[in-house]
């Protein structure tokens, strides 16, 4: 992945062991495309019949055989390569460059070469049924909520778009359970590394229901027992929490300098994007949280205050967590 620009670069997974890259949509973390690499060790079958694995080749007679019939490809004399291309699935042939003419007028399928061999697929890519260049993720079952737009506000007001859930600061946690259901994880706040900065010590353990399918955890008042802060996650790939929640789709409202209408700032939201809203933070210089185990691209968190409002911003000026707490 690009740390300096995750919003248009994609996340690529590699697994060289086996042959396989799974590309990522950065915006929706959802795999789009599927590209095996050694095709010979992947048993791809249709209607139970295999295309490709390790006693069947992936030849071009084989494949269409199997497939059947499919519109002429199109040869790329750039890579040497001719795509043979059905909903859902791609396969790459290569073809030398002194066979490329024959194969470039997209009237010929590359069944048999002029010299009589027969190509096999180098690779075999797999994607949404008809995006065969796989620039998108295939679509979400009907239903699904997953990456729901959920409408915040810095007074904590919040709302789930397709759900209708509402929370604020005065819910408890009968309220947030009886919506959201029961939290993947529930733990005390037993450590707070921000509480010397804290006005003054409540002297009390405040506990924690963790939504980690939401990217959302809630910290509820261990006197009030309501909602006291509430801390929504991007899913950063530059910070040490990557992959322990799914991205939240949030979209904090907040009034906006440059203008009278509201701004919105959401989880692909870079740290000066966000300063050019708000203006400059409180304080002259962001709180910096590290740890000894922390390697990597992961480095440093910054910490930038606002009234009722913290963001933790990665090193490369990606947003990685929203905080809104109750003042």
């Amino acid at each position: 992945f690009a740390a300096e620009d995750s919003k248009s670069m994609d996340l690529l997974l590699e697994v060289p062991s086996i042959g396989m890259n799974v590309v990522l949509d950065s915006k929706e973390q959802r795999v789009r495309q599927l590209e095996l690499w050694k095709p010979q060790e992947f048993t791809l079958s249709y209607c139970g019949v295999p295309c490709s694995g390790p006693k069947n080749l992936p030849t071009f007679p084989s494949v269409y055989h199997q497939l059947g019939p499919a519109m002429p490809g199109h040869y790329k004399a750039e890579s040497e390569e001719y795509f043979l291309v059905y909903p859902g699935v791609t396969f790459i042939f290569p073809i030398p460059a002194k066979y490329g003419d024959a194969f470039s007028s997209k009237r010929e399928l590359a069944l048999v070469l002029p010299d009589g061999s027969t190509p096999v697929a180098s690779r075999i890519t797999v994607h949404a049924m008809d995006d065969p260049a796989g620039s998108v993720p295939p679509p979400l079952p009907a239903g699904s909520n997953y990456m729901e737009p959920v409408h915040v506000w810095p007074n904590g007001l919040m709302r789930f778009a397709n759900r209708g859930w509402s929370l604020d600061f005065d819910s408890t946690p009968q309220d947030i359970v009886g919506q959201l259901g029961k939290p993947a994880g529930t733990m005390q706040k037993r450590i707070d590394k921000l509480r010397i900065h804290a006005r003054q010590d409540a002297g009390c353990t405040h506990y924690f229901f963790n939504y980690f399918d939401l990217g959302i955890d809630f910290l509820i008042d261990a006197k009030r027992h309501c909602i006291r802060k509430i801390a929504m996650h991007s899913n950063c790939p530059a910070h040490v929490d990557f992959n322990e929640y799914l991205k939240c789709n949030f979209h904090l409202h907040v009034p906006s300098k440059q203008g009278k209408e509201d701004a919105v700032i959401g989880p692909d939201s870079r740290w000066d994007e966000i300063e050019t809203i708000l203006g400059p933070p409180e304080g002259d210089k962001p709180l910096m949280h590290t740890d000894k185990n922390l390697g990597g691209v992961c480095g440093p968190s910054l910490f930038y205050g606002y009234n009722g409002m913290v963001f933790e911003v990665t090193r490369f000026g990606g947003l990685a967590t929203v905080i809104l707490y109750k003042q």
